[in-house]
């Protein structure tokens, strides 16, 4: 039996709210919108992130180009807010062509906005996370197709580097649960994937994976403790490097500390990394003992090599 008229039109909540994120009256993006559906894909999870993403692409050609910059920008919004569920849909074949879809065999000597929107969030995904996420390899699609625009004689510019950007990383550690966490929400991402595509060697691939996400073959379960370790060792590195640069403090002449020099990147780190320190402490005086020294010691040579810094800055070298 058919349905009503009416239920032909209805549309996915996540639909109407990617359409009230690319709604053409916006006249910039609207960045609470743009949350909005991050959450939603968040939370879904499942077939989500790939919905959007392919949503997402269509609406990024569509005829009206501030539709498409508006659905750029909403793009550039969810593989920072989204992880590596989203990640892995941008990294298809199907949502890198359809995102390309209106580009000329020759490139045009001066690209229109939303060409430039793309291929700058291209060139920018080749930068970033194929290079620093945890699974970059499977990102590859995203390297090709970078690869391919260039040698089709497509140019890419150079993007600003965003310190704050790298800063978030480099002092955003995680503890060895969350750590396990995340490869768990990835492993669930691809899964889901593997089994959409559903060719012998995908369905093979998601069998083996399923084993995993089982714990079939305990042995091959990635310590993520000493992973975490490694984390903390990186950022005592970042300690050893603020006491050496300041001991190299030119102190008869009075070195000036301004904003955005290296002593104020590396301090930042630092700042930024003591919230999750000091969280673990709290959580390791009850579920983690074994690690409460290590928490505290890290957590101590943060605290010593800030207030040194916070010193020198007002000249008490």
């Amino acid at each position: 039996m058919l349905g009503s008229p009416t239920s032909w039109l209805q549309v996915s909540p996540l639909e109407s709210l990617v359409t009230r994120a690319c709604d053409p009256s916006l006249p910039e993006p609207n960045y609470a919108l743009h949350l909005e559906v991050a959450d939603y894909i968040n939370k879904k999870k499942a077939n989500t992130p790939r919905d959007a993403a392919m949503l997402i692409a269509r609406l990024a050609n569509h005829r009206n180009p501030h539709i498409g910059m508006l659905a750029l920008a909403l793009l550039d919004t969810l593989v920072q807010s989204c992880g590596y569920p989203f990640h892995l849909q941008i990294g298809t074949k199907e949502f890198l062509n359809e995102l390309v879809r209106r580009f000329p065999e020759r490139p045009p000597p001066f690209p229109g906005p939303v060409m430039q929107r793309i291929l700058d969030l291209i060139h920018a995904w080749k930068e970033g996370i194929c290079a620093t996420s945890r699974w970059k390899e499977d990102l590859g699609n995203i390297r090709d197709m970078h690869r391919l625009l260039t040698f089709k004689g497509y140019r890419f510019r150079e993007l600003p580097r965003n310190n704050n950007q790298s800063l978030a990383s480099a002092s955003n550690i995680k503890s060895a649960e969350e750590l396990e966490a995340e490869d768990r929400e990835a492993q669930q991402a691809k899964l889901q994937e593997l089994i959409r595509r559903g060719t012998p060697r995908d369905l093979a691939a998601a069998q083996e994976l399923m084993k995993a996400l089982a714990g079939a073959n305990p042995d091959a379960r990635p310590d993520y403790r000493s992973q975490a370790l490694n984390e903390l060792n990186k950022l005592e590195q970042k300690v050893i490097l603020m006491n050496e640069m300041l001991d190299n403090v030119d102190r008869e002449r009075g070195e000036k500390f301004v904003a955005g020099d290296v002593y104020d990147q590396v301090a930042s780190i630092l700042v930024g990394a003591r919230p999750r320190i000091q969280k673990w402490i709290s959580d390791a005086e009850t579920d983690d003992p074994e690690s409460l020294d290590t928490y505290l010691q890290i957590n101590d040579q943060i605290n010593n090599v800030l207030a040194r810094y916070e010193a020198y800055k007002k000249g008490d070298y």
